[in-house]
């Protein structure tokens, strides 16, 4: 019976079988699996959990796609300056 788990389907964790029932009853009534990184968080806290750990994820990134495009417009205004 040690080596005896299951895969919850809300969660996607491996869990005892003889607690399988119980986790299963509290992980669908109290957790989701966030659809971005798929973290299992409480469901009140799930608003909270993509602001603090997305939000901020995307601003990086927007922030890192900016300068790319601000070189890639050098790289053509120069382009088009030099060429005759």
């Amino acid at each position: 019976m040690e080596g005896d788990f299951q895969v919850c389907g809300n969660c996607k964790r491996s869990v005892a079988s003889a607690h399988f029932t119980l986790h299963e009853a509290y992980c669908l009534r109290f957790l989701v699996l966030c659809p971005e990184c798929e973290e299992s968080v409480p469901k009140a806290k799930m608003m909270e959990h993509q602001q603090n750990e997305h939000q901020q994820r995307r601003k990086h990134c927007l922030k890192g796609k900016s300068s790319v495009i601000i070189a890639t417009k050098r790289l053509q205004e120069t382009s088009v300056s030099t060429s005759w």
